[in-house]
């Protein structure tokens, strides 16, 4: 399973691949748009643009890192609004996927719990649907259902991610216009939330917190997460809220 675009096994430095530094706390920006189904085969990743920001520090640094590591994905989140001519004056919608009860895939649903409503617009609405072996019901059908129902005309999806690299592991975000599909690591048949299914740009948040450990050669395939996962969770889950709640007010 791969989740992040920059790690699959195709050749992606000759699509436009960017790495840049940021000015700080030695934080890469990377970037990527797939613009045609050839490269969106190829690659294994939907048609969208991809933005990475990996902030190494962000787990031992003070509320300043978390703060400045917010303010780039905020700026990256408001640029793609823009750029994909989203109107906010349309009701949003905050899904936060994930299994409440386990904390390498609770980013969603922290994110959702730090989510101020009464600081964003009227418009901004959140919802955290569960897991489908808790409730029985597919998340997309769920997402869809509300999405119709809240006749919204924006989605931003967060969940936790996984990767190929312990140095990822609960410091690297990456924000993609494609989407995201609810447990595609469970193979339930769940549809992938996203602007061809929905109509509607749906915009994805992640950070990975498991690890697949069949990148190291194990014939097992194993998920490990970070020792401090509780800490790490509620690192990130601030500064996703943050950068949701500045671009949303």
């Amino acid at each position: 399973m791969i989740d992040f675009i920059d790690e699959c096994s195709y050749d992606f430095q000759r699509l436009g691949y960017k790495k840049n530094k940021a000015k700080k706390y030695n934080i890469e920006l990377l970037s990527l748009s797939v613009n045609n189904d050839k490269d969106s085969k190829n690659l294994g990743f939907d048609k969208g643009d991809y933005y990475i920001i990996n902030s190494p520090l962000v787990n031992y640094l003070d509320k300043k890192c978390f703060d400045y590591t917010s303010q780039l994905l905020k700026e990256r989140l408001n640029f793609l609004i823009k750029q994909y001519r989203i109107k906010l004056s349309k009701k949003t919608l905050i899904v936060g996927l994930g299994n409440p009860e386990i904390w390498s895939d609770r980013l969603g649903v922290e994110v959702c719990n730090n989510l101020n409503l009464q600081l964003l617009n009227k418009n901004v609405f959140k919802f955290c649907p569960n897991v489908y072996f808790e409730t029985g019901i597919k998340t997309f059908d769920l997402v869809e259902s509300i999405a119709k129902r809240l006749n919204c005309g924006f989605i931003i999806v967060i969940d936790a991610l996984c990767t190929n690299s312990i140095s990822r592991l609960g410091c690297s975000f990456q924000l993609a216009t494609s989407g995201m599909t609810p447990g595609s690591a469970l193979s339930i048949g769940n549809k992938k939330i996203c602007q061809a299914e929905l109509g509607i740009p749906c915009f994805s948040i992640g950070v990975p917190f498991m690890i697949n450990t069949q990148s190291f050669g194990f014939k097992q395939d194993i998920m490990l997460a970070p020792k401090d996962i509780k800490e790490n969770v509620k690192n990130v889950s601030y500064i996703i809220s943050k950068a949701i709640e500045e671009c949303l007010k």
